[in-house]
């Protein structure tokens, strides 16, 4: 039977579909939009990959390799440096050499004291000598300007022509064997670096006489100490021009090293 006004339901398992909103006639339902979400999370991801991270990286990149170069340049400007110290020091070094050799050399003040100081060397050996008859005496010095001039003869070799210029003196001493010796031997030792050759002694002929005694035998009356004239050539050696400027340039205090200091010479008696 039928009550009236009732209300009768249909189908119980007949309920209502959801109502879900269409795009381009696609429903987005929950599955869908998930999908889609994924798929806007994933191009969002390969776009910042693209325009913000990959730049980044590659700009990361760049910065550490300008970093090694730079790094590099550093070590290389070290090394640079280094060598170019060392080049540094070995020409001081060669330019020490150079003033040390050169102040071996005479100079033109040298020069011009070197007669007094031979002389002196001289009157040094008659230390002690009151005779002057068995003083040592400077008989001869004069300049050779035939001999003097540029070497350019290889006589001290190939190196040193053109560059040094010679000085040459012919000298002449009177004395003992002893006091001949001593003075060429203290003249050897001068500042100035000077040559001595063509050494010529000659027995004075006065210092000794021969006597004939009863046996019809020679008997020498010669002293102990025969007085003998020694000629020698005495040669210093000057920088020329060109070489004692260029060591002046290098090293300034040269000349004052290479010059001796003068000692006033002792009079002559």
């Amino acid at each position: 039977m039928t009550a009236g006004g009732d209300f009768v339901p249909g189908n119980p398992n007949e309920l209502e579909e959801p109502n879900y909103p269409k795009l381009f006639g696609l429903t987005l339902t929950p599955t869908v939009g998930g999908v889609l979400v994924a798929l806007l999370g994933l191009g969002a991801a390969i776009w910042l990959w693209i325009s913000v991270v990959q730049p980044t990286l590659e700009r990361n990149r760049e910065l550490r390799q300008d970093v090694t170069a730079k790094q590099q340049q550093l070590e290389n400007q070290a090394e640079t440096q280094q060598r170019i110290e060392e080049a540094r020091t070995e020409l001081a070094e060669a330019q020490q050499l150079q003033a040390e050799v050169l102040s071996l050399f005479a100079t033109e003040r040298s020069l011009d004291t070197l007669l007094l100081d031979v002389n002196e060397r001289v009157q040094s050996a008659n230390a002690g000598v009151q005779n002057p008859d068995r003083r040592a005496t400077l008989a001869r010095f004069n300049l050779d300007p035939d001999a003097s001039g540029v070497v350019n003869d290889n006589t001290y070799g190939e190196a040193v022509n053109n560059k040094l210029e010679r000085r040459v003196y012919n000298v002449s001493i009177q004395g003992s064997f002893p006091q001949v010796v001593s003075i060429i031997r203290s003249i050897e030792r001068l500042q100035p670096l000077l040559v001595v050759s063509n050494l010529n002694s000659q027995l004075d002929p006065s210092a000794q006489r021969l006597v004939i005694n009863g046996q019809g035998q020679a008997v020498s009356t010669a002293q102990p100490e025969p007085r003998i004239t020694t000629n020698f050539r005495l040669e210093a050696l000057v920088p020329t021009g060109a070489t004692s400027d260029a060591n002046q340039a290098a090293s300034p205090e040269a000349e004052s090293e290479a010059e001796p200091a003068e000692t006033p010479p002792s009079p002559a008696p």
